[in-house]
């Protein structure tokens, strides 16, 4: 019983994360960009260029936490060390310094459609590393889990 109840706080989290980070790429960054683009209109042609790429990043986060979402289902299933979860957390992680990679090509890039970054430059840094960050405890995760996982079929089997 006490894994159902920490796989619906689990889910309750990442739904929380969702909806934060659905608001910040999907609603709150359009808008910001909507307001520099009246305020400095000569970075106007950033304007697309910028949405798409803030929601590739949006959307490789959210194929990170489709995956968290298969996890904690498998958690409330009392189904915590199998092989399907070793693989959601080595996905995760994939996505995750994906994403990474994507921020620090945001620097670049941004240089070179001639925007002087400035304050954007730590806030890409910072994300790429965050992201990181999680992508490497994530990975992490997945070899112990795997390992756990075979320590517990060599018990199934001898039991």
């Amino acid at each position: 019983m006490e894994h159902r109840k920490v796989s619906r706080l689990l889910i309750l989290a990442g739904a929380i994360a969702v909806l934060g980070g659905g608001y910040l790429f999907f609603l709150d960054a359009p808008m910001a960009a909507l307001q520099y683009r009246a305020l400095m209109p000569e970075y106007a042609y950033l304007f697309i260029p910028a949405l798409v790429f803030l929601w590739v990043i949006g959307l490789i986060y959210l194929a990170a936490m489709a995956d968290y979402f298969r996890v904690c289902r498998r958690i409330g299933q009392d189904r915590s060390f199998c092989p399907d979860n070793e693989r959601s957390l080595s996905r995760i992680a994939r996505f995750l310094i994906g994403a990474a990679a994507i921020w620090l090509l945001g620097i670049p890039l941004g240089l070179l459609l001639g925007l002087s970054l400035g304050i954007w430059t730590a806030a890409f840094l910072l994300a790429a590393a965050a992201s990181a960050a999680m992508g490497m405890l994530a990975l992490g995760l997945s070899r112990l889990l795997k390992r756990a996982t075979e320590i517990k079929e060599e018990n199934d089997l001898t039991v």
